[in-house]
């Protein structure tokens, strides 16, 4: 029987490399069975940061992605044709050219950093079969309005949750939905597709974690290669038609998080896609936040500006929370719950926003054309229905017209209210739902007005 092999590659990485991508070639012999990465770095931190360097580590065999490693350690990870270790994509070891790329995402030291990545060739058969995950099966409910969340991480990248305790814990929550989507990888996906069933609808996302932006693709069925956005092969536009022509929804994750050097990459800073073809923006990142705030307002800026979006909230765990009292989940009207009913209702805009009141949203021209969230209504006089349930005593109403908020009422618990508008007194309208803080309990998408001639 063959030996390991070893292989042993160092280098070192300085701030020039910020925001880089490095490929590295490794040619893999004919008949390995097995392979051992270990990539670690030294210094983790630069003098007087209390922020360590941030780099990452992308394996491709001569087929495309094996791995993506957001957390190196010094335990390493592993590739063979039955299993790979999370955030790896089990499989034959293809002989050929492998690339391995290293991630320079944060690096805060004009001294070197120093890297050594050890490679173990196995040549050992391997018992074990491949694991085939089954996609688990939802009973058909019919339309109506499902509840969900559109972006959490597990193990298979940066979060401490497995696929089952991820799952396990939306489904204690009650929950119609959920969306798994780890940075850069679908390792996980086939697995949490395996675990919907009629209680709870699994399904497949991931977030393209760039270095100049965020954005969560959901309905995924293959992988999107970000890497050449360091370049000038492809720009973050084309990406994101990529993801659309895919069938998918497209969505700017978290547009005004911090930046460098705190988070490199969570800031959006395409400034060719403020929001370009995006066909969501995520307005509500976790707990509500002056961020978020200012991520709603793009969002009403960018619908002034004639952008039809949709605006989307996601927790974005990475682990147990304490509590996810002020975090929303997203109320999506869908002709059934299943993955592609539920991406279909929200690039519509057929959504809501809430922490946890129900917010609906209507309209009707007085020539009798109807209008739910999402839809578009002819020029003239319409009247706007919202109900809500489920606030306190002290929240307010808003209607909000063209951005500007334009009646503000206290409400009590549950109720009903309505506004007639005369014609050309808005281009589209929302409702938000505030606590006395000002802090947004609930937000609706749309209802748009066409211009004249336009229908």
């Amino acid at each position: 029987m063959q030996k390991p092999q070893s292989i042993q590659l160092h280098g070192q990485l300085t701030s020039a490399d910020m925001r880089q991508t490095r490929p590295i070639p490794v040619q893999m012999p004919e008949g390995v069975t097995q392979v051992h990465f270990r990539f670690r770095y030294s210094p983790k931190f630069a003098p007087n940061q209390r922020l360590a360097h941030q780099i990452s580590l992308m394996i491709f065999d001569t087929e495309g992605p094996r791995f993506e490693i957001s957390r190196p350690d010094d335990q390493g990870i592993w590739i063979h044709e039955a299993e790979a270790s999370p955030g790896g994509m089990a499989g034959p070891i293809q002989p050929g050219t492998w690339q391995l790329f290293i991630l320079v995402h944060r690096l805060l030291s004009d001294e070197p950093v120093r890297y050594e990545l050890d490679i173990t060739l196995s040549f050992d058969p391997i018992e074990r079969q491949p694991r085939s995950w089954q996609p688990g099966l939802v009973a058909s409910r019919g339309p109506g309005w499902y509840r969900g969340d559109l972006h959490a991480h597990s193990i298979h990248s940066d979060g401490s949750l497995d696929v089952p305790e991820l799952v396990n814990f939306w489904r204690e929550q009650g929950v119609d939905f959920m969306t798994l989507s780890d940075h850069n990888t679908l390792s996980g996906v086939a697995q949490v597709r395996s675990l919907s069933d009629d209680d709870l609808l699994t399904l497949g996302g991931i977030e393209l974690s760039t270095y100049w932006g965020h954005a969560v693709a959901v309905g995924v069925r293959r992988w999107f290669d970000w890497r050449k956005l360091d370049g000038s092969q492809l720009t973050m536009p084309e990406l994101a038609q990529q993801v659309i022509d895919a069938g998918c929804l497209f969505t700017i994750a978290h547009p005004m998080d911090p930046g460098d050097p705190m988070c490199c990459g969570c800031r959006w800073e395409y400034d060719d896609m403020m929001p370009g073809n995006a066909l969501a923006v995520e307005v509500w990142n976790g707990l509500w936040s002056a961020r978020n705030q200012e991520a709603l307002s793009w969002f009403y800026r960018w619908l002034n500006q004639g952008h039809r979006l949709t605006a989307v909230s996601g927790t974005d765990l990475h682990t147990l929370p304490k509590s996810i009292r002020r975090a929303a989940v997203n109320v999506v009207y869908a002709q059934e719950l299943s993955e592609p009913a539920i991406v279909d209702a929200l690039k519509a805009g057929r959504s809501y926003i809430s922490s946890g009141p129900e917010l609906i949203l209507t309209a009707h021209t007085s020539a009798g054309e109807a209008a739910m969230i999402g839809d578009t209504l002819p020029p003239g006089e319409i009247t706007l229905r919202t109900t809500w349930r489920g606030s306190d005593d002290g929240d307010s109403l808003r209607l909000v017209l063209d951005g500007k908020v334009y009646r503000e009422q206290f409400v009590a618990g549950s109720g009903e209210m309505s506004w007639t508008l005369a014609p050309g007194s808005a281009k589209w309208f929302v409702v938000e739902l505030r606590n006395p803080s000002n802090d947004l309990l609930a937000v609706t998408n749309p209802i748009f007005v066409a211009t004249a001639g336009s229908l």
